[in-house]
């Protein structure tokens, strides 16, 4: 378990892999390559709101249906992701992701909330890493 005074923001990824609805799906597979993570967020153009995410998963499962020539839109899950506090401590972020089986968080900041990185089981295990 990481140290009590430890935050999520240490943590973090901190910028948040995204796309908009209207991206390709091959488009969302190269990014997520690219960056080096499991799941996108995909937000409304020009917006702060998030609308769902996209998993290899479900990536795996356009290629599968033969959706390659999709949009974001049309292989997202619909949910919108958790979203937990950059100032939260990241033994919080731990326990619960265990107890509500979550992947990741998007991390939010400031006031009004923002989103400003990504945390998932990567990068956790990335700053546990580091020592």
């Amino acid at each position: 378990m990481p140290e009590p005074n430890v935050t999520v923001a240490q943590a973090m990824r901190p910028r948040l892999p995204s796309c908009t609805l209207r991206s390709p799906v091959m488009e969302v597979a190269r990014k997520m390559q690219e960056d080096g993570v499991e799941h996108v967020v995909v937000a409304s153009a020009g917006s702060d709101l998030i609308a769902g995410s996209v998993s290899e998963l479900d990536l795996l499962r356009a290629v599968i249906d033969g959706k390659t020539e999709a949009m974001a839109s049309d292989v997202m899950t619909m949910e919108a992701p958790a979203t937990i506090s950059a100032q939260e401590p990241l033994a919080a972020a731990v326990a619960r992701m265990d107890s509500e089986r979550i992947e990741f968080f998007v991390v939010v900041d400031g006031s009004p909330s923002r989103p400003v990185g990504l945390l998932s089981h990567a990068e956790l295990a990335a700053y546990l890493a580091r020592g």
